[in-house]
This record gives C-alpha cells, structure tokens and sequence, in this order.
C-alpha cells in the first residue's frame, strides 16, 4: 500500500527518458527549420517521439487510486499516517490483488467529486440512488448498523419509544428513510457527532442517531464508558459498496476489485477487520 504521495525533486527513469527525448528534438528542430521539405519527416518524427515517450510514462505512472473520506473511524490521519476502517479494508483488498493502491485522504464531497471525474477510479460508502450517480456500484463489503443510543436508563426498545425523546441528528444525515421524514420525531441538527454526544452527556438531548462504528469511535475519544449508556437500538443498516468511477482509465481493472472484495469477505478478512471497532455486544452481522 502506498503512503501518501510526497513531492521531490529527484530523477526517476522517465525523467531521464524525457530529457533525452527534449534534446534530440531540440537538435532535429535546429536541422529541420533551414529545411522546409522536412515539415512531413518531423511530423512523424515527432508523433513517434510522443508516442515512445507518452506510451512508456502513461503505463509507469498509473496505479489504481481510491478516495477515503476523512471522518474518523472510516479515514483519517493518525501520527501523519492514514488510518481508519477503510483505509484497512483496501489495504487487505491491495493484498489480495497483489498491487498498491494510491489512497487520497479527502472530504466527503472532494471524494464524490473525485470519483465522478475520474480523478480516482474507487471510493467506499453507501449504497443509495444517489450514490449510483457517483459511481458503479460493483462489489458490496458488509452492512452498517444504524443505532439510536441514550443514556444508562433511557431505554429505547422500539420505534415508538423515540417519540417522548430529543434526538441529536448530524447535520445533512441520511439514516433510514423512515426516521429521516418522520416529522413527527423531535430532532435537534448538530454539527457533527462530537457535538451531538456532547449534548447527550450534557443531558441537552435523550439520544443521538448514527452509525455505531461512527458512534462508538466518538464515546471512546470523549472517555465515554459504554456502562454511561442505555442500550441501542438498530433502526436499519445500509449497505457500504466499492464504487468504481465510470471516467475510471482503468476499467479493465473492474472485475480484479470485485473479485478481490469477493474474496475477502467469504474468508470473513472484512469482517474481522469491521470487528475490531466495535464492541462485541454492538455486532449486528
């Protein structure tokens, strides 16, 4: 797996290749402009400079690139490293192909953005409609857990029980569709999830909404013990799906992912790396 890209000034191979190539077209330009019947030889002596150089450089410089993006514990930066849940995940899938994958650690929407464009040829996140206008959806990892959790003594052990309550939801969240147009719910927006568990062990609200992954990372940062909290309640799951860029130059390399994907998650090499940022008593496999 490749670390994130650090810019230098040193010559690789095909910095060596392009100065060759400049000067030997710089001396067959000094030969051929006192030579008006040379236009035709340079231009094909050109296409087949641009053709040598193009071909060679094209091949060498690309790899496959994937975006993650940066909300803890899916991906973010840790002692100026990458780290988090997807960044595990294809790091097991670059084994399994046998090939590295350049990761660019980005916001949600740069990610998107980047996927639509081409500028990488995979991300990882749910499966909705919308999100199949980002990218094609080609190989599903697992599913994702949706819980409502309060305080220890606030018990939620049904959809009804959410009615009486305030429940902290992060700002331009989709969790299930049921919850997400219940107009009938009291539900206070907050920022992000630090913000809404704030408010919760403020007792400022009764519950907060997310997915348990997400959720759990955030009380184990606040040194929140999971005793402080009632149980929680799964309201849904969403499926999280590699999505393939459909601008991706690297089409031929479709089906290797989706193999690969497929592969670990039979062997359960997913699974067992989505576990360890959970506790057991969470896990809804």
């Amino acid at each position: 797996m490749k670390k994130p890209k650090m810019h230098n000034n040193s010559w690789g191979p095909t910095d060596t290749l392009s100065s060759t190539i400049l000067i030997n077209i710089r001396e067959f330009l000094k030969y051929k402009s006192k030579n008006r019947s040379g236009i035709i030889s340079l231009t094909i002596f050109l296409s087949i400079l641009i053709a040598c150089f193009i071909g060679p450089q094209f091949s060498y410089a690309q790899g496959l690139k994937a975006a993650i993006f940066d909300v803890a514990p899916w991906g973010h930066e840790e002692n100026g490293h990458i780290a988090g849940i997807e960044y595990e995940i294809i790091n097991a899938i670059s084994k399994e192909m046998g090939e590295d994958i350049d990761i660019q650690l980005v916001p949600y929407k740069r990610m998107i953005e980047n996927l639509e464009t081409g500028t990488v040829d995979f991300a990882i996140f749910y499966r909705s409609k919308k999100s199949e206008k980002s990218g094609e959806p080609i190989a599903k990892w697992g599913k994702l857990d949706i819980i409502v959790i309060g305080r220890a003594g606030t018990d939620i052990l049904s959809y009804k029980d959410l009615k009486p309550l305030e429940v902290a939801v992060r700002l331009g969240g989709y969790f299930d569709p049921h919850f997400d147009n219940d107009s009938t719910l009291n539900k206070l927006s907050v920022d992000n999830y630090e913000h809404g568990i704030k408010l919760l062990m403020a007792n400022r609200v009764d519950a907060v909404i997310g997915t348990a992954a997400t959720l759990y990372y955030e009380f184990n940062k606040q040194g929140i013990n999971l005793d402080q909290l009632g149980k929680p309640f799964f309201i849904a799951s969403a499926e999280d799906w590699l999505h393939f860029s459909r601008k991706s130059i690297q089409q031929d390399k479709k089906e290797d992912l989706k193999q690969a994907v497929n592969t670990l998650v039979r062997n359960g090499r997913l699974e067992q790396i989505f576990s360890k940022y959970l506790p057991s008593k969470w896990e809804h496999f």
